[in-house]
């Protein structure tokens, strides 16, 4: 009795599409390939969708939303030095001295952000009213503080005391950041974290209510925070090492925190409306009653803080929320289309290839699972180099 033997053509085609479906993930430039031909809805809505492709050389990708929460409810208020809090803290108005009993005074254990929107600069002032404040600049530690910057080509180190406020961030090619090589008025006490309120001359662009907001600037090849994000990085107890600047601008708190979409500036989009605030009195009288997130305001204050309060109000509302996680076919599901697939070639109809393509394709962009293609199109070069079976011509 004859024995059926499968054809060449069935065979070669399935061992090759079986051997890459299993070494596949070894292959670092097709898993390239495959994750740019890889289609799903997030892909296409950048705005407030990231995709996390550290798992991508498995064949898994998890897409995390970051759309600002309308009902989140921060604890968080702006306060104005104005007059009266001046009054309170002393004949001198805002001396060292002064500030160290400002905040002696209001600082609470519950405090999240504390953050001083100009710098604490003094031209003339004892070394022990500086000592003071310094003393109860140290004893705050979710304080921030702001600081003026221009660039005048004065090609000056980063000073000692913005060391700590640097951040070790590698910024991917093509990003263009503000650039800054001065301090305005700097500071008479030394702190873990300074943020650059202001760049002179640098005009922060505006879209309807919302406007362009840096994040990040540079000074040299030093790289340095705002103060938005000096402050988020303090309010979530980050350091600056937390933070991870994707290669397609997403800025991530760590690696489940808040997500900002940056331009090739370094720019976020967040509002640019500018709250009521409260005079700071009410702090050195009740400050039991006051929020766990403080924005003080000097005088001194530049305008472009003014939105602050706004500003870290939605970025820490823009906290991840995992939305879906893309994962391939499972083995056994990807070697029976395979075997499927060669099995409809040998049906030989110029629509079947392109048709079981599309098919394949469209059901896993539906089932939101990851279609492998390399091995399918291997399967088919195969099929194609692979000669047919003849028959023997009969003999007359």
């Amino acid at each position: 009795m004859p024995t059926l033997r499968p054809s060449l053509s069935f065979l070669l085609p399935l061992i090759a599409g079986v051997g890459l479906l299993a070494k596949l993930p070894e292959i670092a430039p097709l898993a390239r390939i495959e994750l740019s031909a890889f289609l799903f809805p997030e892909r296409f809505q950048k705005d407030h969708s990231f995709v996390d492709r550290s798992e991508s050389k498995n064949f898994q990708l998890t897409c995390l939303d970051f759309t600002p929460d309308p009902e989140a409810n921060l604890n968080i208020k702006s306060y104005l030095l104005d007059q009266e809090s001046l009054d309170i803290m002393g004949p001198d108005g805002g001396s060292s001295i002064e500030w160290a009993q400002f905040l002696a005074q209001t600082r609470l254990d519950d405090d999240r952000l504390t953050v001083i929107t100009s710098s604490l600069s003094w031209d003339d002032t004892s070394e022990l009213a500086i000592l003071a404040l310094q003393e109860q600049v140290d004893e705050t530690p979710s304080l921030v503080i702001g600081l003026q910057a221009e660039f005048i080509n004065s090609e000056a180190p980063l000073p000692e005391y913005l060391k700590p406020s640097a951040i070790p961030l590698e910024i991917p090619a093509g990003f263009d950041l503000p650039e800054i090589d001065h301090i305005r008025r700097p500071s008479s006490i030394n702190s873990n974290s300074f943020g650059i309120s202001e760049i002179r001359g640098l005009k922060l662009e505006s879209n309807g209510d919302q406007k362009l907001v840096p994040m990040l600037v540079r000074w040299d090849t030093h790289i340095l925070p705002s103060l938005t994000l000096a402050s988020l990085l303090k309010s979530q107890r980050l350091n600056s090492a937390d933070l991870i600047l994707e290669k397609d601008g997403y800025l991530r708190l760590g690696s489940e925190g808040v997500i900002l979409k940056l331009d090739s500036k370094g720019q976020a989009v967040l509002p640019s409306n500018e709250p009521d605030q409260k005079s700071a009195s009410i702090l050195q009288i009740y400050p039991e009653q006051a929020e766990t997130y403080k924005i003080i305001t000097p005088s001194s204050t530049p305008k472009s803080t003014y939105s602050l309060e706004d500003h870290i109000r939605q970025a820490l509302s823009q906290k991840a929320v995992h939305k879906r996680t893309y994962k391939r076919w499972p083995v056994s599901f990807e070697l029976t289309l395979l075997l499927i697939f060669v099995s409809l070639l040998h049906l030989r109809r110029i629509w079947s290839e392109p048709f079981i393509l599309i098919c394949v394709t469209g059901a896993s962009v539906l089932a939101g699972k990851w279609m492998l293609l390399s091995p399918l199109i291997l399967v088919i070069i195969t099929f194609h180099l692979c000669p047919r079976r003849t028959s023997p011509r009969q003999k007359h």
